[in-house]
């Protein structure tokens, strides 16, 4: 038999960077069926059963990774990659704004939009995924001005069985006011599906919720012109607006619980991001683990659609 090598079937050996390595995996059973056609492809061939390129190219097709059902979407849902004290693809440090009203000197009135920290952020109402450039704050899109600027003093990385999971301290203040709260990165999906969102919490004290925000282009959208730093998933001139919430009451459960939601907006508020916001209020502590959001599968799609029938046309799916 002809001696054969890897580079005959298209393939050739990675690196062990981490994009590599997933193309490695991902590429495993493909490269495992066009092994097993070359190898035996001659001795087949000399009983009558000839393979060729029709089979690998089934062989190809079956060995493909499904689009839907089971990826997470969610960067570092477990907490498991970052620093020392913040994970990465989350956002701890948080600012906002609030409308500074002014006066041209035909008596024309307008808004600026002021940072927490004293920046003026442009005329423009500011949008989630923002970040102010003088504070490097993130911003929710909200009108919560200076609440959330020591938000970052109260969530830290500690460890949970082989990783991490993210923890929650909310003193009297702030657990009777505020809350504490991080939001995840700004993931792009695709509209008019559905997702399921799991995680999993504990508490003490504190009372847990998660929400799942859910944004896209407003109608009539332009360019902002937004010349500051922004969550990568959008463009630098891209406004969104929440148009969607999902929303996990979690109370207070005092072991690890695990929590499940379905993400399917009505036709009137498809969406196009999602970030993630663990939050919790009350004096005490909160933790969090293991956050993904994944597409559901077509089978599980037509099941939630076929149970939605409201009788208000604007919740119509």
């Amino acid at each position: 038999m002809k001696p054969f090598r890897i580079s005959d079937f298209g393939f050739r050996i990675p690196g062990f960077s981490p994009g590599s390595l997933l193309l490695c995996w991902l590429s495993f059973p493909r490269l495992l069926c066009c092994l097993c056609v070359r190898l035996f492809r001659s001795r087949l061939s000399a009983f009558g059963f000839p393979i060729g390129l029709r089979l690998v190219g089934l062989l190809w097709v079956l060995t493909a990774v499904p689009a839907f059902g089971g990826a997470n979407l969610l960067p570092n849902g477990d907490f498991d990659k970052g620093g020392d004290k913040w994970p990465a693809n989350w956002h701890c440090k948080l600012t906002d704004y609030m409308p500074k009203e002014q006066e041209n000197a035909e008596g024309v009135k307008s808004y600026r939009y002021i940072c927490a920290c004293g920046h003026d952020l442009g005329e423009v109402k500011p949008w989630c995924g923002l970040i102010c450039p003088k504070c490097g704050g993130f911003l929710s899109g909200e009108e919560c001005g200076a609440w959330y600027v020591q938000n970052h003093e109260r969530v830290s990385l500690i460890p949970d069985g082989n990783g991490y999971c993210v923890k929650f301290t909310l003193d009297k203040s702030t657990g009777e006011n505020q809350g504490v709260r991080i939001m995840s990165d700004l993931i792009k999906v695709k509209p008019a599906w559905g997702y399921i969102l799991t995680f999993r919490c504990k508490t003490k004290g504190a009372i847990a919720r998660v929400f799942a925000e859910c944004y896209r282009k407003p109608k009539g959208w332009k360019s902002a012109n937004w010349e500051g730093p922004h969550d990568k998933a959008i463009g630098k001139d891209e406004r969104i607006e929440r148009i969607y919430r999902g929303h996990v009451n979690c109370g207070s459960p005092g072991t690890w619980t695990a929590f499940t939601k379905e993400l399917v907006a009505p036709e009137k508020y498809q969406f196009e991001y999602i970030s993630v916001k663990p939050y919790a209020y009350m004096p005490g502590e909160a933790w969090f683990d293991d956050f993904s959001i994944r597409p559901m599968t077509t089978a599980e799609y037509e099941k939630y659609m076929s149970e939605r029938k409201p009788k208000d046309k604007r919740f119509k799916y």
